[in-house]
């Protein structure tokens, strides 16, 4: 497997140690500003209400503001991780964390429908290279071998993040608007950008080429025409895609569903993604450690559709119901491995590309997915009918990760 990831020009050797303290402040301010992005889209499910009130809009305009940050995300994200390779972390992250807190003030300041249309679109912009950016710095700054592990760092603070997030947002609303947040926020996002400007680069120089969208259509094309990756992002996308769907829209209506409370319903998505926190501290550590991808995602598969199958068909207590959701999320966190696998199959001068992509096809799936059981449920679905391609969707990626080949590098 290829060990340089500075991108296809980069200087042959480092002008900064690898895995030195300027490596992890490097990391550190990408991390940081994954997290910001991250929790700042998120706050869209506690502030829409307010929005919804002071843009007099409508649930069909709320639905359209969603959509366009996550498909706009997703189109964009196939071309942040070929940009990364193609001019390295400084060229590209420093103007997507501009556009981010762009978006953010945007935000903060919006007076009508079309002005919160654009900060979603210049979030989008920013964000994707975002989750991609850390994973790639944490490859160029700490080498290929340590690639799986550092991304699963991200994972785990963005987990964290996501467990925590809301009922601050909710305190925090109980003494600002809203739009006094998101200004607020911005001037956060203004400090990242001076950090980033300082500090972030990569370890060697990445000498730019003179016809880069060449270069990033040819690293796509590289990309989509290798098997396994397809394979890895089919698995990897249900994975995510149903935990996606889960932690953000339906793990309350489980709950509400067999008895317990609107508030059970919120700890329970808490314990899904500070299940997905646990499973990133420990996949790919122990993936590295027994050199194999295939067994601990096999493992990852089976956990989490077993614990689909005992939450929406079997009838368990309170707090059996939070162990399902915290296993859920722990085996849902098996998708990190998919990246893992990417790094693997495309090499280290494409690394980006085949994280942005398998990024950008997880986000599509979670767009479908978060969808399937409201519409099913519009068809006079049941509510074990509504959850039940979720379980067979599990049962799909389980299939997938038996087809996929170990892509691990062996001991010598």
């Amino acid at each position: 497997m290829a060990t340089n990831i500075t991108g296809a020009s980069a200087a042959p050797s480092s002008q900064y140690r690898l895995g030195g303290p300027r490596a992890w402040w490097v990391w550190i301010i990408v991390t940081v500003f994954t997290i910001y992005l991250f929790n700042v889209q998120t706050m869209f499910s506690v502030v829409q209400g307010d929005i919804k009130s002071a843009l007099n809009l409508d649930e069909y305009h709320l639905t359209l503001i969603a959509g366009t940050y996550t498909w706009a995300f997703a189109i964009f994200q196939f071309f942040g991780g070929a940009f990364l390779d193609c001019f390295g972390s400084r060229k590209v992250l420093i103007p997507a964390f501009i556009f981010v807190t762009a978006g953010v003030f945007l935000y903060g300041i919006a007076t009508s429908y079309s002005m919160i249309l654009l900060a979603q679109v210049l979030m989008a912009l920013g964000a994707c290279c975002g989750f991609v950016g850390a994973g790639y710095v944490g490859g160029v700054w700490f080498g290929m071998a340590a690639y799986g592990t550092m991304f699963g760092y991200v994972q785990v603070l963005s987990s964290l993040s996501s467990a925590i997030q809301q009922p601050i947002t909710e305190g925090l609303l109980s003494h600002l608007t809203y739009e006094k947040l998101f200004v607020y926020l911005g001037f956060f996002g203004i400090l990242l950008v001076v950090l980033a400007v300082l500090y972030v680069r990569n370890p060697a120089p990445v000498v730019s080429h003179k016809s880069p969208f060449k270069v990033v259509a040819g690293n796509l094309k590289q990309i989509v025409r290798m098997p396994q990756m397809w394979i890895a992002a089919l698995w990897g996308g249900i994975a995510f895609g149903l935990n996606l769907a889960l932690g953000v829209v339906w793990t309350p209506k489980l709950f509400t569903e067999a008895g317990f409370t609107l508030d059970n319903g919120n700890v329970g998505s808490a314990l899904l993604w500070l299940g997905l926190a646990a499973g990133s501290c420990f996949w790919p550590k122990w993936s590295d450690r027994i050199h194999s991808r295939r067994i601990p995602s096999i493992i990852g598969m089976l956990l989490m559709a077993a614990g689909l199958v005992l939450t929406v068909y079997v009838k368990l207590p309170l707090w059996l119901m939070y162990v399902m959701l915290f296993v859920i999320g722990m085996g849902a966190t098996s998708h990190m491995l998919a990246f893992t696998v990417g790094g693997d199959v495309a090499g280290g001068p494409l690394v980006g590309t085949s994280s942005a992509f398998l990024n950008g096809i997880m986000f599509i799936f979670g767009g479908i997915l978060q969808n399937i059981p409201s519409a099913l449920h519009s068809h006079g679905a049941s509510f074990r009918g509504m959850f039940a391609p979720y379980v067979i969707a599990a049962f799909v990626a389980l299939v997938f990760v038996f087809i996929q080949k170990e892509t691990a590098p062996q001991k010598n």
